[in-house]
């Protein structure tokens, strides 16, 4: 009797953020996986999403899909390539920052041991697959969560892992199809840039009660979210207002009551911190909206 062979074909999205595609370690280590995947009889197709069309030039590939977009929310440009990805035959969708570092010598063969554990696997045991990511020598993802605050671990176990209060950052996620299909879509368009993949992890554990973590570390280098300018910081604080409310939107009165006062003592905090008074005002505005 003949076996049935399934077709692996992973999509990759990187979105390229202002910066000169030859300038993305993102871009360069993926371009330079294709070979290792082939021997691991995963077909690749990539998708360029560059979202500050002034800064790079036109990348063209065999097999890459070059999209463009004027600084557009994360969510869209997941949902968006993710359909076009899973309509063409994908098996799999990886989503990548620009900056995800993928030259981590395990690292395709651990995706192969993931697909392989899948296919072995009872349906739906778990729709992710995540790589250990790390900012230097710190583990970053994937991460806790107690309430709505998210919190570091000092380790994580390899292989499959309860999905139960746990977050991860979007950066290397890789989703099945059976994923795609039964949340599509994936991600919540109300919310652009902050908090999207809080707001789909606290989302996916319902449909989900596992996640796969790969056997291999890569680098993300969180600099530039830990030493924001003031304009940058009270962005971020705004769009944390939003993401918290959107995501826990419902949970009971006690739940959010704590979840406000937190979210304006953070205010007065960071007033405090930076000198201005924007971020008082900010909350004090978007209360008074969301009334």
């Amino acid at each position: 009797m003949t076996r049935n062979i399934v077709k692996i074909k992973l999509s990759i999205l990187v979105v390229l953020y202002k910066r000169h595609y030859k300038d993305s370690i993102a871009i360069t280590t993926l371009l330079a996986c294709v070979e290792q995947f082939s021997e691991k009889g995963i077909e690749v197709d990539f998708f360029v999403w560059n979202n500050t069309p002034e800064y790079s030039p036109v990348l063209a590939k065999k097999k890459l899909t070059w999209l463009e977009g004027d600084n557009e929310g994360l969510s869209h440009i997941y949902n968006r390539v993710a359909t076009q990805a899973f309509g063409t035959g994908a098996t799999h969708f990886l989503i990548s920052d620009d900056d995800t570092d993928y030259s981590a010598p395990n690292y395709v063969g651990s995706i192969a041991q993931a697909i392989e554990c899948e296919a072995k696997s009872q349906p739906d045991a778990f729709g992710v697959i995540l790589p250990k990511i790390y900012s230097g020598e710190k583990l970053v993802s994937p991460g806790e969560r107690f309430w709505f605050f998210g919190r570091l671990s000092p380790t994580v176990d390899s292989g499959i892992n309860t999905s139960l209060n746990k977050l991860a950052i979007n950066s290397g996620v890789i989703f099945t199809k059976a994923c795609y299909e039964q949340m599509a879509p994936l991600f919540d368009e109300r919310l652009k840039f902050y908090a999207t993949d809080t707001a789909f992890f606290v989302r996916y554990e319902s449909y989900y009660s596992h996640f796969y973590v790969l056997d291999t570390a890569l680098q993300h280098d969180l600099s530039e979210d830990t030493s924001d300018s003031p304009d940058r910081a009270l962005f971020r604080f705004q769009e944390m207002i939003r993401g918290f409310r959107v995501i826990f939107e419902r949970k009971g009165f006690f739940f959010r009551s704590i979840m406000e006062n937190y979210l304006m003592f953070s205010a007065l905090k960071k007033s405090v911190s930076y000198k201005n008074s924007g971020f008082l005002r900010s909350y004090v505005s978007s209360f008074k909206e969301k009334k």
